[in-house]
């Protein structure tokens, strides 16, 4: 498994008892990464930046003795998203008939068709749901607040699905996108709502009478890590062509059907746009105070520690290298 270079991830410590155990973890996740390096695209080395955020990153309440398994889970649910992903948003390996029969393995798996499937996709699919079914839900139920929090869960990952979706739709209808859409359902990839519903699954202490607000928390925050994220993928995205990326829209709608995106592409070469990321950082700004706004609120969950977490998140995304 290839490693993500150090100095490129920030210093800050938060939870120095997980984080020294990061080797150890590293290897509870190599089997999966192992499953996913024979048919995904991406360096391994983004599952190494994954757990290292994760690892400084849930809410107070988790009991301490799960925080590791957490960022191993949370990790792994980002590399099961990564598998359908690709498969919408990266021209060259684009599948729509592959991705409609992956989106059917959290609820509908009985229902998946392999018919229609070449062998190479049908063992692509076979070790997409394999991660699903062991690395992910064998884990997570025996969480001991499972049950309790399953139908949150369950909603959170509908809705990361739906941007799934969303994703493909406007990859087959480029003259669909439009950023008002966009905002609405591309934030649920990032899956912060469903790391929170994981640590409320082995939370002690936390306020149920609070789960609205804490909800609310999430998602702006959950908007802010895709501001994050998309400082650093949207040089890629451009170069793919992928129509679910708001930098797509925005310059689009910026410079109209003259900008050509596709040139990146065709050069090989990932631009960036200096004064379109002063833009994004501006929006990271303005979530993050409403975060801090809404955080005061809350009182079982300690809410400055949340914000802490939120500026090392948005330092690592700044910090990234262009690995992937």
């Amino acid at each position: 498994m290839n490693r993500y270079p150090r100095d490129k991830f920030p210093a800050t410590i938060l939870r120095p008892e997980v984080v020294a155990k990061h080797e150890e973890l590293l290897k509870d996740m190599l089997p999966v990464v192992e499953m996913y390096s024979k048919i995904g695209r991406r360096d391994s080395s983004m599952f190494d930046w994954l757990l290292l955020g994760l690892e400084n990153l849930g809410l107070s309440t988790v009991e301490h003795k799960y925080l590791g398994s957490l960022a191993v889970v949370k990790t792994e649910f980002a590399l099961w998203e990564v598998l359908l992903d690709d498969l919408v948003d990266n021209e060259q390996m684009r599948n729509t008939k592959l991705f409609n029969e992956l989106i059917k393995i959290p609820f509908n798996s009985e229902q998946i068709d392999k018919s229609k499937l070449s062998k190479e996709e049908s063992g692509y699919l076979d070790i997409t749901k394999d991660i699903w079914d062991n690395a992910l839900l064998g884990v997570v139920k025996n969480y001991p607040h499972y049950k309790k929090y399953k139908v949150a869960l369950e909603f959170d990952i509908m809705q990361l699905l739906n941007a799934l979706r969303y994703s493909s739709f406007v990859n087959e209808y480029s003259n669909a996108v439009n950023i008002i859409e966009n905002e609405a359902y591309v934030p649920h990839g990032i899956q912060v709502m469903i790391q929170m519903d994981l640590d409320l699954m082995c939370s002690n202490g936390f306020n149920d009478k609070e789960f609205g607000m804490l909800r609310e928390l999430n998602y702006i925050s959950q908007k802010m890590a895709k501001i994050g994220n998309l400082l650093g993928t949207y040089p890629r995205e451009l170069m793919e062509s992928d129509m679910s990326s708001e930098a797509t829209i925005k310059l689009l709608e910026e410079h109209g059907v003259d900008f050509k995106f596709n040139l990146n592409k065709i050069l090989n070469m990932e631009r960036r746009y200096p004064k379109f990321e002063e833009k994004l950082i501006e929006e990271w700004q303005k979530e993050y105070q409403l975060a801090k706004e809404v955080a005061t609120r809350i009182k079982s969950v300690d809410t400055d520690r949340f914000m802490m977490e939120r500026e090392l998140i948005q330092e690592a995304y700044l910090k990234k290298a262009d690995f992937w």
